[in-house]
């Protein structure tokens, strides 16, 4: 998957659960995640991570934290 891809169907969805491979195990993992920031919640979360041209920045609920995904390794995206 594309990064823009990626984040116009997570932007479209609002919350979405996104099913990705990892790198290091080879696993299908999942996460909730958001592009909406705007909430006072996400706000005052602290963010030391930087996207990159191959990374996309989103807010995962599960984790309670924000979180480089890389878009080729992602499998699914559906919504909330």
């Amino acid at each position: 998957m594309k990064k823009e891809e990626l984040a116009r169907l997570v932007d479209e969805y609002g919350d979405a659960v996104i099913t990705y491979r990892s790198e290091n195990s080879n696993k299908l993992k999942y996460n909730v995640c958001t592009l909406d920031f705007s909430t006072p919640y996400i706000q005052q979360k602290k963010n030391r991570a930087k996207e990159s041209e191959q990374t996309l920045l989103l807010f995962c609920w599960d984790t309670d934290s924000f979180r480089l995904l890389k878009p080729q390794n992602v499998t699914s995206v559906v919504p909330l």
